[in-house]
């Protein structure tokens, strides 16, 4: 039985890339890694939950010293403190536990993975433009997504419970009616679409909502038809909007390796044919042309410690289609980090990161105005 199953997973990954390259072996391998929890999920087996009245349950503060207050060589950043706007960012997966379906926020290991990682090169992004406030949350193990479960759901829903409620903290003790942009990646942005829906559209809080960068998941055109206030961002200025894609290399077949990997890990709603919804983040429009490899304000690939890197400009262009950003000419410094079949999903944000950050600013400004 076990080999039938690893037999399957080999073809659906094949036919995901088209060729049976080293990809598949690698894909596999994670695959293999990252088993969900044998046990069912069980709520009374979950860590404590937050309490988002403490400062020890923020991965950021304007007022606290912590990873996201760092930038570029050069590269000025506001002073939270008076910022225009804020961005309230929710991070990615970055806990990869087979026995456990949620982390607990005092879990040292992975509180140091969340502050070297998405907490350097994602929510730095936006420290030019705003006050950053990053919850820490029990957030799902990444097994649970490589097999999907009713498990997987409840999983899910309790760490976006986690950041309901950190959101409400913020909206009544901090953000006393100022801008904001919603933030995220991968399951962080999974996690603010629901809030979005929930929390934020056809409610007062809206009319400050800047937009919102939900990077890395697909988002299907039709979720929109069923929102009010919040639409999709077609433009560099648009506000009450959203902006989302997901990164891969020139040449592959995105599409076909959403649908395709959906079917093999049970997440039905990837596997259905439809619009997606995607914006290019270095010209900021949705039409699928190329953009000119001069228009490119620069990516960074930061260390897990230390000062950030110079950015490298004039380094992709990129074009967008269906909800995703292909991308061509990337430094190998860049392609090293993709996972199997050209998938940029780890460095969505870092490809990018002057574009989003000086996008970032020009919205707020545009909303502020």
């Amino acid at each position: 039985m076990k080999f039938r199953i690893i037999l399957a997973g080999a073809a659906s990954l094949i036919l995901a890339c088209g060729t049976a390259d080293a990809g598949v072996l690698d894909a596999l391998k994670i695959m293999a890694n990252n088993k969900p929890p044998a046990t069912p999920f069980d709520p009374r087996a979950a860590p404590p939950a937050p309490d988002y009245r403490q400062r020890a349950s923020w991965a950021a503060l304007p007022d606290m010293h912590d990873a996201s207050d760092i930038s570029p060589p050069g590269v000025a950043q506001v002073d939270q403190r008076t910022a225009p706007a804020d961005v309230f960012y929710i991070y990615p997966t970055t806990f990869f536990s087979k026995t456990q379906w949620n982390a607990s926020i005092t879990d040292a290991a992975n509180n140091a993975r969340i502050d070297a990682l998405p907490m350097r090169s994602q929510a730095t992004v936006f420290n030019g433009c705003c006050a950053v406030y990053a919850p820490r949350y029990r957030q799902m193990t990444l097994g649970a997504y490589v097999k999907w479960s009713a498990s997987s759901e409840a999983a899910q829903d309790l760490a976006y419970r986690d950041v309901a409620r950190a959101f409400d903290e913020y909206l009544a003790k901090y953000n006393k009616g100022r801008p904001f942009i919603i933030a995220g990646h991968s399951q962080g942005s999974r996690i603010a679409r629901r809030l979005i829906a929930e929390r934020i559209d056809g409610k007062p809080v809206a009319k400050r909502m800047v937009a919102a960068y939900l990077v890395g998941t697909w988002i299907e055109r039709a979720w929109f038809d069923g929102l009010r206030d919040i639409k999709p961002c077609t433009s560099a200025t648009d506000t009450r909007c959203v902006v989302t894609y997901s990164s891969f290399e020139e040449g592959r077949k995105a599409t076909f390796q959403r649908i395709t990997l959906g079917r093999s890990s049970n997440y039905k709603p990837e596997t259905i044919r439809r619009p997606y919804v995607c914006i290019n983040p270095v010209t900021w429009t949705t039409d699928p042309t190329p953009s000119p490899l001069a228009r490119q304000l620069g990516g960074l690939l930061p260390d897990d410690a230390g000062p950030l890197p110079r950015p490298q400009p004039r380094m992709v262009t990129a074009r967008c289609v269906d909800g995703a950003v292909y991308v061509s000419k990337l430094d190998p410094r860049y392609t090293a980090k993709a996972i199997p079949f050209g998938n940029l999903h780890n460095i969505d944000y870092n490809i990018y990161f002057m574009d989003i950050r000086a996008n970032a600013v020009a919205r707020v400004a545009a909303f502020t105005r």
